[in-house]
C-alpha cells in the first residue's frame, strides 16, 4: 500500500522529532544507568565494610571487658578480699553481666575446672573438659571461641581470660563469659537501619547481612532459618572471595530461595591485642531492590519519549496539511495550462506535418531523376572496371606464365640434380653391401676359430673351462655378427631397387618439364594479344562513365537542396513534437502530484 506525500511528510517530522530525542535519551540512560548501578554497588560495599569494622570493634570491647573482669579484685587478689562474701562476689559479676548487657553467663574456674564463683543462673560446677578452659591453659592468653549452640540452644560466643594473682603473678584460675549472638543481630540490624535512614534509598532496609565463622558457616544471619547453614553451599562466589581476604562484590544466586542478588563480601578486621577471629560479613540484596531505580530510569525514558511523539506528531500533522494544500494548488495550476500548450502544439504539428509531404513529393521525384543517371555512370563505371580487371588478369596471366617458365627451368635443374645424388647413392649402397659381405665372412672365420678354441679348451681339461667359456660367448658374437651382415645385405638390395626405380622417374620428370616450357612459351603469345584487345575497350568505357557522372552530379546538386528544404521541415516537426511530449509528461507529472497528495 503507498503512502500520501501528506503522510509521509507526517512520518518524515515525527522521525526527525522524535529520535534524536530518543536517541539523547537513550544515551542519558546508559550514562545514569551506568552511574547508579556503580554507585549502588559502592554503598553496599561501604555498608558491608562497615559492618565487619563494627563486628571486629565490638569484639575487641568484649576481649576488654573479660580482661577487666579478669582483673577484679575479689579474683586476682583473694588474700586481700577475704572479708567479701561469696555472695557478694556473685552480686558483682551479676552487676558487670547486668551492665555490659550482652552477656548471660560469668563463670570463674580454678586451674582444675572446677566452678569457684559464677552468676546467677549458671548451673556448671566443672568445665576442665571446654576447650576455651584448656586454650587459656595452655596459652594463659584471652581466648575467644568460635560460636556453637549452647546448652540452652542458643548460638553463643565464649570468651576466656586467665586470673593472675595480683601479688605473686602466677596463674590462679580461669573467668569465662558466655555472650549470645542475638547481641550481634542486634547492632548489625541497627547499623543497616541507620545506613537506610541515611541513604533514603528505596529497599536498603530488605538486605540481609551474614556473619560466618572460621569453618565458613552462618552463625547470624537476618533470616533465623539459615543459621548453620554452609555459606559456600548458598554463595558460590564466596570461596573466591574468602581465598581473596579482601573486599568484594558480585552478582550470585542465592541457592536457598534461588534468587538473584548483588552479594558483598568484608573480613572481620582483626585488632592487635587480641585473638585472631578470621571471622567475615556477606551483605546480600535483591539485584531487584538494588537495582529499582534503574527501572525509573526507562519510565521516565519511555515517558518523555511519548510525550515528544505526541508533540512532533501535532506539529506534523499541522505542517504537513499546509503544505499538501500548497502543493495542490500548483499542481491544478500546472494541469491546466498544459492541457492548453498540448492543444496549441497539435495544430502547429499537423500543419508543420503537411508542409513536410510536399516536400517529400517532391524530392521523391528529382531523386528517380537522380537515380537513372547514377545507374547509367555506375553501368558505364562497371564497364570500364570489367575492362580494367580484364586488362589486370590478361597482364598477370602473363607474369604467371613467365614465372612457371622459370620455375620450371628451376625444377629441371633440381631433377638433374637428384638424379646425380642417386647415382652416387647407388654407388654407395653397392659398397655398403661389400662391406656387409666382407663382415659376414669374418664372422665365419671368427666362428670357427671359436669353435677350435672349444675343442682346444676341452682338450685342456680343468684348466681350458675359463677359456671354453669366452670362446663360447665369442661364437655367439660371430653368429650375431653373421645375422646382422645378412640384415644388412636384404636392405642394400631392397634399397638399390628403390634407387633404380626413382631413376626412370627423374628422366620421365625431365621430360616431362621440357614439353611444359614449350606450352608456356604458346600461352605467354596468346596472352600479349589479349591484353591489346582489353585495352582499347576499357579506354571507350572510361569516356562514357565521365558523361554520365557529369550528368549524376547535376541532379545530385538538385537533390540536396531538396533534402535541406526537407530537413528543414522535418526538424520543425521534431521540435514540435517534443514540445507535444513534454506537455504531456507535464500534464501526467501534475496528476500524480494531485493523485500523491
Amino acid at each position: 500500500m503507498k503512502l500520501s506525500l501528506t503522510a509521509k511528510a507526517i512520518a518524515f517530522s515525527i522521525a526527525l522529532g522524535t529520535l534524536p530525542a530518543m536517541a539523547i535519551g537513550v544515551s542519558n540512560y546508559i550514562s545514569a544507568s551506568n552511574n547508579y548501578r556503580q554507585n549502588a554497588i559502592q554503598s553496599q560495599e561501604s555498608l558491608a565494610f562497615s559492618l565487619a569494622d563494627k563486628v571486629g570493634r565490638f569484639m575487641f570491647e568484649r576481649a576488654g571487658d573479660i580482661r577487666v573482669i579478669s582483673r577484679l579484685p575479689i579474683l586476682n587478689n583473694p588474700e586481700g578480699t577475704k572479708e567479701i562474701t561469696q555472695q557478694q562476689r556473685q552480686n558483682v559479676l551479676d552487676g558487670f553481666m547486668r551492665i555490659y548487657g550482652v552477656y548471660d553467663s560469668i563463670a570463674v574456674m580454678d586451674l582444675s575446672g572446677k566452678v569457684i564463683l559464677r552468676t546467677t543462673g549458671e548451673t556448671s560446677t566443672n568445665l576442665a573438659d571446654r576447650d576455651y578452659f584448656k586454650e587459656v591453659i595452655r596459652t594463659k592468653q584471652i581466648a575467644i571461641i568460635q560460636p556453637r549452640k549452647s546448652s540452652n540452644g542458643e548460638v553463643t560466643v565464649h570468651l576466656a581470660a586467665p586470673i593472675i594473682n595480683a601479688n605473686t603473678g602466677k596463674m590462679i584460675g580461669v573467668v569465662r563469659a558466655r555472650m549470645p549472638v542475638k547481641s550481634l543481630d542486634s547492632i548489625l540490624n541497627e547499623k543497616i537501619f541507620n545506613a537506610s535512614q541515611q541513604t533514603q534509598q528505596v529497599g536498603s532496609s530488605s538486605k540481609e547481612y551474614h556473619l560466618i565463622s572460621s569453618d565458613e558457616k552462618f552463625f547470624a544471619a537476618r533470616e533465623a532459618e539459615q543459621v548453620g547453614r554452609d555459606a559456600k553451599e548458598d554463595f558460590a562466589s564466596f570461596v573466591k572471595m574468602h581465598a581473596e581476604k579482601k573486599m568484594a562484590t558480585a552478582i550470585d544466586i542465592d541457592r536457598l530461595d534461588k534468587s538473584e542478588q548483588l552479594v558483598s563480601y568484608a573480613p572481620v578486621p582483626n585488632t592487635e591485642g587480641m585473638p585472631e577471629l578470621n571471622w567475615s560479613v556477606i551483605l546480600a540484596e535483591d539485584t531487584k531492590s538494588v537495582f529499582a531505580g534503574q527501572q525509573q530510569l526507562i519510565t521516565n525514558l519511555l515517558l518523555g519519549t511519548g510525550i515528544t511523539l505526541l508533540v512532533a506528531g501535532g506539529l506534523a500533522v499541522l505542517f504537513a496539511s499546509r503544505t499538501a494544500k500548497m502543493i495542490q494548488q500548483i499542481a491544478n495550476a500546472v494541469a491546466s495550462s498544459s492541457t492548453e500548450i498540448g492543444a496549441t502544439v497539435e495544430q502547429q504539428e499537423r500543419t508543420t506535418t503537411e508542409q513536410a509531404s510536399s516536400v517529400n513529393q517532391t524530392t521523391v521525384t528529382v531523386e528517380e531523376l537522380g537515380a537513372a543517371s547514377r545507374q547509367s555512370a555506375e553501368q558505364a563505371e562497371a564497364s570500364a572496371a570489367g575492362a580494367r580487371q580484364a586488362l589486370e588478369l590478361a597482364d598477370n596471366g602473363s607474369k604467371a606464365v613467365h614465372q612457371t617458365m622459370a620455375e620450371m627451368s628451376t625444377v629441371r635443374d633440381k631433377v638433374g640434380a637428384i638424379a646425380e645424388q642417386i647415382m652416387r647413392l647407388s654407388e654407395q649402397t653397392t659398397q655398403i653391401g661389400s662391406i656387409s659381405d666382407l663382415v659376414a665372412d669374418v664372422a665365419n672365420q671368427t666362428n670357427m676359430l671359436a669353435l677350435n678354441a672349444a675343442v682346444e679348451a676341452a682338450r685342456a681339461g680343468e684348466h681350458g673351462k675359463g677359456f671354453g667359456v669366452v670362446a663360447g660367448e665369442i661364437r655367439k658374437l660371430a653368429d650375431q655378427s653373421k645375422k646382422s651382415a645378412e640384415k644388412i645385405n636384404a636392405l642394400v638390395n631392397d634399397i638399390q631397387a628403390s634407387i633404380n626405380s626413382t631413376v626412370m622417374a627423374t628422366d620421365e620428370g625431365t621430360k616431362s618439364v621440357d614439353y611444359g616450357l614449350r606450352l608456356a612459351q604458346g600461352t605467354v603469345e596468346s596472352f600479349t594479344g589479349v591484353a591489346d584487345a582489353v585495352n582499347h575497350v576499357f579506354l571507350n568505357s572510361q569516356q562514357i562513365s565521365l558523361s554520365a557522372k557529369q550528368q549524376a552530379v547535376s541532379v545530385q546538386q538538385v537533390v540536396s537542396a531538396m533534402n535541406e528544404i526537407n530537413l528543414g521541415a522535418k526538424d520543425t516537426a521534431a521540435g514540435i513534437n517534443q514540445v507535444r511530449v513534454s506537455t504531456q509528461q507535464l500534464n501526467q507529472v501534475a496528476q500524480q502530484l494531485q493523485a500523491i497528495v
